[in-house]
């Protein structure tokens, strides 16, 4: 049986240079003109800033730079005559260089067909249009943005209590993540970033919070070999952690400084960002499970 499809594309790439070296060939509008195979306007790119060109097919095609945080993450809004499409860039430290993940939203322009089983409908179900690409800023956004991640401890959950222990090792490509590798990819996201983060957000006047090298973990730690029932629930309590501290945070809160991955903002960007990871791995994961589920 075929899988059905996943609700965006993800892509990841790896890169020699180091985030920052990538960030500067990422903000000019040539690098998004070749991923879309579209003509646009060789400039610098702004939040805020708008483009027109047209895409592939010569149809008119608008740009516009919704969210940027140099050397980290990119967001922009795509429309054109398939409707609005949203693409999130991101860009993290690796054990070789960088990785550049591409999230390219194109439900607007062609809605997937809906996944047939309860974990996937969960894991595939998009954050609020409120959560997508924008900083956190409200009490509603904030609301939504903790169902959201405790959907994510749901669905891990499920996976634990219906996928067998050898099950979860299928790859989708040899340098892609298994469901297993998800599993101990997001717990030690979780135990090593996540959880230890809004808990300093609101301990510290302006925390200084360092990114975790996820490739790097996963070559030491040996994902693809080791049992994963031990990462999913350890996943599941990091996450209950997580949640705690960001029940109490408020409106207020989200505007406290922070130091992330060595760039200033606040608690807002840095709980978009957790959304973002969230919503890449969980689309991946419903993919993953799919196909193990009707193998």
């Amino acid at each position: 049986m075929t899988p059905s499809a996943a609700p965006a594309q993800v892509l990841r790439t790896r890169f020699d240079a180091p985030p920052e070296a990538l960030w500067a060939r990422l903000v000019n509008s040539r690098f998004i003109a070749d991923y879309l195979g579209a003509q646009l306007p060789d400039v610098e790119l702004q939040a805020g800033g708008q483009l027109v060109g047209v895409d592939p097919q010569g149809h008119p095609l608008q740009v516009t730079v919704t969210q940027v945080h140099p050397p980290c993450s990119l967001s922009l809004r795509l429309q054109g005559r398939g409707g609005d499409q949203a693409l999130h860039l991101s860009i993290e430290p690796g054990a070789m260089g960088s990785r550049l993940t591409v999230l390219h939203d194109k439900a607007a322009a062609s809605p997937p067909a809906v996944p047939v089983d309860g974990i996937s409908r969960l894991l595939a179900a998009p954050p609020a249009a409120v959560l997508l690409a924008a900083r956190i800023g409200s009490q509603a956004a904030l609301d939504q943005a903790r169902e959201y991640l405790a959907g994510t401890a749901q669905a891990v959950s499920q996976l634990l209590a219906e996928m067998a222990p050898g099950q979860g090792y299928r790859q989708l490509a040899p340098d892609r993540f298994s469901l297993a590798a998800q599993l101990w990819h997001l717990a030690d996201v979780e135990e090593f970033g996540w959880a230890q983060r809004f808990a300093r957000v609101l301990e510290e006047p302006n925390p200084v919070l360092p990114g975790v090298d996820g490739d790097r973990l996963a070559i030491e730690r040996r994902y693809q070999q080791r049992p994963w029932r031990a990462a999913a629930r350890r996943f599941i309590a990091m996450r209950r952690r997580s949640l705690a501290a960001l029940a109490r945070c408020d409106v207020t809160t989200l505007a406290r400084p922070v130091v992330f991955s060595a760039q200033p903002g606040d608690a807002g960007t840095l709980l978009a960002a957790m959304l973002a990871h969230d919503h890449e791995h969980r689309i991946e994961m419903a993919t993953l499970w799919q196909q193990e589920s009707h193998a």
